[in-house]
């Protein structure tokens, strides 16, 4: 029997706060975890407290970007983004869109109900190969203006997972990453994607903002570059509680490379 649009409007709602529920319980326990795996990567690679304590203004100080086909060269392609995409129907939950140019992200209002869009991305960063400490690290996604006005986005570290990686895909149904599934075959353990719902930064964009520029948390950075495998990248994804707030981001699939997303690294060489 099909639901009223007033019902499915209410499980929309339901939804979308019950399964945040459920990550905040489980969210203290996980964060430790991961914080504990990100500095045992760290120390494993051979960086000691003496690495991480070094004084900047006597080392060698790089900065790096990497952004498809611009940064660290035109020949770099080491970007992986999709959208997922809660509903309204099996098509979008359990689609892949890994090869859209452009999506929205936040709450889409679709007939009488909302769902929810994110942004899954990831960066190889595996050419950082000397051992460094990080001093400052951004992730950059290029926006339009949000509708209505502004719209407050989390970025989350998509957290480490005892099977396959997930998969950017080239778009349809079980052919990558989506709603509910890492690669269109492995479930989520929660569906949305495993992610610390503690954000790494939150960032507000506003009517007159081209870009939403995350600061990481230099540890978190340090820990992808001494084991390039712990990488799974970020989710970010909307904090309002304004249904129908939302914004279009750029992915590296668009033509213009300026748009693509730009991960900055400064760090220490040496160690």
């Amino acid at each position: 029997m099909r639901k009223s649009a007033k019902v499915e409007h209410e499980e929309t709602r339901t939804a979308m706060c019950g399964k945040e529920s459920l990550r905040d319980r489980s969210s203290g326990s996980r964060r430790a975890l991961l914080l504990g795996a990100i500095i045992f990567s760290a120390f494993a690679a051979g960086c000691s407290e003496t690495d991480r304590g070094v004084n900047p203004v006597r080392q060698d100080t790089l900065t790096v970007a990497f952004q498809d086909l611009v940064s660290p060269s035109t020949s770099y392609a080491g970007t992986s983004d999709a959208i997922l995409k809660d509903g309204p129907a099996t098509q979008f939950r359990n689609g892949n869109f890994g090869a859209v140019p452009y999506d929205t992200i936040g709450g889409v209002r679709l007939g009488s109900s909302f769902y929810e869009r994110r942004l899954i991305l990831r960066m190889d960063i595996s050419s950082i190969k000397n051992c460094s400490k990080v001093i400052r690290a951004t992730l950059a996604i290029r926006v339009v203006p949000p509708a209505p006005d502004s719209l407050t986005l989390g970025a989350c570290i998509v957290l480490p997972a005892a099977r396959d990686a997930w998969v950017e895909g080239i778009g349809g149904l079980g052919a990558g990453v989506s709603w509910t599934t890492v690669d269109g075959g492995v479930p989520w353990t929660y569906e949305g994607g495993d992610f610390d719902p503690a954000p790494l930064d939150v960032r507000t964009v506003r009517s007159a903002d081209s870009a939403c520029v995350f600061t990481l948390p230099p540890q978190a950075v340090l820990g992808w570059i001494r084991n390039p495998e712990s990488n799974h990248g970020m989710i970010v994804r909307s904090l309002e509680r304004r249904l129908a707030a939302r914004t279009t981001v750029f992915t590296r699939e668009h033509e213009s490379a300026g748009l693509h997303p730009r991960l900055e690294i400064v760090y220490l060489t040496g160690g």
